[in-house]
């Protein structure tokens, strides 16, 4: 916040009294709004893990039907679809923590890692049982998947950072 503020042209001073003021706030805040919070927080890491995992099993029959290159399509057109949804929505949540912000970034895409790990090699397996030759890397499935769900992320927190 002082790096944005001093951008804007704010004086030492004035940023110190707008984070006294903010500090301030902060401590005045009443009980119910800090549990709101807090289940914001749980519910959008929830929606991010249900969201994942939702898409994985909807990607089954493009990975039963496809090749890889239109199954890393989609993989990165889900993963960029939640990872924006998740990323305009926190966005704006001004009491969202550092701690806040790595536990949504990191531990929804790790999960859907492991969980596009399971998914692919089941259906890999399932492919096989059915006489299909189309084998895909859960390894490279799931970082296609990492890689675009971060990236709005990024690029928007980014965004956020410089003021734009």
């Amino acid at each position: 916040m002082k790096k944005r503020l001093h951008l804007k042209g704010w004086s030492k001073e004035e940023i110190a009294d707008a984070e006294s003021i903010i500090a301030k706030a902060e401590t005045a805040k009443h009980p119910h709004l800090r549990r709101l919070e807090s289940s914001m927080f749980w519910f959008i890491l929830s929606i991010g893990i249900l969201g994942t995992m939702l898409f994985a099993l909807v990607l089954v029959p493009i990975f039963l039907v496809s090749n890889n290159a239109w199954s890393y399509f989609f993989t990165g057109f889900f993963g960029l679809v939640l990872g924006t949804i998740i990323a305009i929505t926190v966005k704006d949540l001004h009491w969202f923590e550092q701690h806040h912000h790595i536990a949504v970034s990191l531990l929804i895409p790790v999960i859907a890692l492991f969980n596009f790990f399971i998914v692919v090699k089941k259906v890999n397996e399932l492919a096989q049982g059915a006489g299909i030759a189309n084998v895909h890397n859960p390894l490279v499935v799931g970082t296609v998947y990492f890689v675009f769900f971060v990236l709005p992320y990024v690029i928007i927190l980014q965004m956020k950072n410089t003021g734009r």
